[in-house]
């Protein structure tokens, strides 16, 4: 067999040192590129590991073809460098570069709702601002890593049964949402427009002039939620307003077939009639409604919230949420144990209902994470 010169014989060495290395970094940026980022509409399983093998194979056919032609050895150590810096360099910037794309864009249709393959959701709702919510609720949700959205009575910040600035800065600094939930809990129905538009975007102001930009409105007593003339205010004001009582809130806005026979969630539909929901009448669930007029104890009413807080997964497959409970409380205390009549529920009861959300994988959201897709006209969640 003819054997190579000595010369040819060290820089076949050398190259293939330099291909084993190269391949290395490859394979290794393979494994860790997020391909998904660049390829979103590849399946983040399967699509990763194909789109690297593929692009892997193709640079190392190149990466053997250019080196075929390299006999100069300092040439190739530049050029080993030069990739492999290359290389680290987009795996470190690209997810920052995909992250901040993500944040300015709406998802598309396809997957507007998908929630890491988790179908059970929720979102937590505190009305009226009692200071039990801060005392007693708080600690409950840090405990399982929860936030919610506390929706506040502007004039009534400070008084005894009610939360101080500083609890409600707190609960902002913290990550809660914070909402407008009026001045004064007025029944925006039984008002003049000119006391709506107070009661509404001074609610607004109010939480601006103590540094908060509240994007969300609850309607005291859910009065207005269904005129249009109280609803083009609230429109002025907020990105979104929730109303009650249902035990689920469709995405879509097309699951109460009943009452609408809507396909999304337009504010009006084509002939200029308000439809039945929309972005500023989002349905939620009254825990203390539902055990006023069913007259519940807690044991009755613990089976209730695991009921409702489930109702959604037979519209939620694949980690697509196309309908979420939005769950309402209001006293977080004892005050009114042994009456269902009040509007409280037990530190136990509450307790005991977090701890099932934690325990049984639920996603739990503020009305922060709801969005409005302006090309669909649906509702999705931001995360």
């Amino acid at each position: 067999m003819t054997q190579l010169p000595s010369y040819y014989n060290i820089q076949f060495c050398r190259v293939s040192r330099f291909y084993k290395l190269t391949s290395t970094s490859l394979y290794i940026f393979g494994n860790w590129f997020p391909f998904e980022y660049l390829f979103p509409n590849v399946n983040a399983t399967s699509g990763h590991n194909i789109l690297s093998k593929k692009y892997i194979y193709t640079i190392q056919f190149l990466l053997i073809i250019l080196l075929n032609g390299i006999r100069n050895f300092r040439f190739i150590f530049v050029i080993a460098i030069a990739l492999i810096t290359i290389l680290a360099n987009v795996v470190i910037t690209m997810p920052h570069v995909a992250y901040s794309q993500s944040s300015f864009s709406v998802p598309n249709n396809a997957n507007i709702n998908t929630i890491n393959n988790n179908n059970k959701a929720v979102i937590l709702n505190f009305d009226d601002a009692y200071k039990s919510q801060y005392t007693n609720a708080k600690p409950i949700l840090d405990k399982y890593g929860y936030k919610a959205t506390f929706y506040i009575i502007c004039n009534d910040v400070g008084d005894n049964e009610y939360l101080s600035w500083g609890d409600i800065t707190a609960l902002y600094n913290d990550g809660n949402d914070i909402g407008s939930h009026t001045m004064n809990h007025k029944d925006l129905s039984k008002l003049s427009e000119k006391m709506v538009n107070f009661e509404v975007g001074q609610s607004k102001q109010c939480f601006l002039d103590h540094g908060i930009n509240t994007t969300s409105f609850a309607y005291p007593f859910n009065g207005g939620s269904d005129e249009a003339s109280v609803i083009d205010v609230v429109a002025k004001y907020y990105d979104i307003a929730r109303t009650g009582t249902e035990p689920l809130m469709y995405l879509h806005c097309d699951g109460f077939k009943e009452e609408s026979s809507q396909t999304d969630c337009r504010t009006y539909s084509d002939d200029g009639e308000l439809n039945f929901v929309n972005r500023y009448s989002i349905i939620g669930w009254s825990h203390d409604d539902a055990r006023k007029e069913n007259s519940y104890d807690d044991s009755e009413m613990l089976n209730k919230f695991t009921e409702v807080v489930n109702s959604a997964s037979m519209y939620n497959t694949d980690g697509t949420i196309n309908a979420i409970p939005i769950v309402i409380w209001h006293r977080i205390d004892n005050s009114g144990e042994g009456d269902p009549g009040a509007y409280a529920t037990t530190i136990d009861l509450f307790e005991k209902e977090i701890k099932y959300l934690h325990d049984n994988g639920f996603k739990v959201l503020t009305m922060a994470d709801i969005g409005y897709d302006t090309n669909s006209n649906y509702l999705y969640l931001k995360r």
